[in-house]
């Protein structure tokens, strides 16, 4: 009896999760940004299930191999491509949610600062900011604007919702 209710919760569990968050179906990449809560790995696929900053549970399915080395716990950015996990970085230390750029009226927003991080995707990246004040800007961006864009270069990425316009370097 209870095992059966152990495996309904679990049902509902990840049913919920996934009516709170839905990943794009469309093959267009999503970025996720949360905590693992948990990991599910079978031998020829995991599932892993994060805490976004606003609360929402999102569960995400991924190849074994991508799921090494992450832990309950651990503060993760995703790449999602129809459903599945295709990049997985671990962050360096647990900080709470990047805050998004300052909206202007135009709904155009410049972020200057330095790289601190790229991370490739096959057809677009997920490239992180350092502005002077410290704060870090998460922003996606096609692969051809990162083109002799490296960690370490100062930069300047024009961001319309979320997505890079262009990036140039200082």
């Amino acid at each position: 009896m209870s095992r059966k209710f152990v495996s309904l919760m679990i049902v509902l569990l990840m049913a919920g999760s996934m009516n709170i968050v839905t990943a794009n179906s469309n093959g267009s990449p999503q970025w996720v940004t949360g905590e693992v809560v948990s990991i599910v790995v079978k031998q020829d696929d995991g599932l892993l299930s994060l805490k976004l900053a606003a609360g929402e549970l999102f569960s995400v399915s991924s190849k074994p191999s991508l799921l090494e080395g992450v832990e309950i716990g651990d503060v993760v950015t995703i790449q999602v491509i129809e459903g599945w996990a295709q990049i997985i970085s671990i962050a360096r230390e647990r900080i709470p949610g990047t805050p998004r750029p300052e909206k202007k009226d135009s709904g155009v927003q410049w972020v200057p600062g330095e790289v601190v991080s790229i991370q490739e995707g096959a057809y677009d990246s997920l490239i992180s900011v350092r502005m002077s004040d410290k704060t870090i800007f998460n922003i996606s961006s096609p692969n051809d604007l990162l083109k002799g864009i490296k960690v370490g270069d100062h930069v300047i990425v024009k961001v319309f919702r979320g997505w890079a316009q262009s990036v140039t370097k200082k």
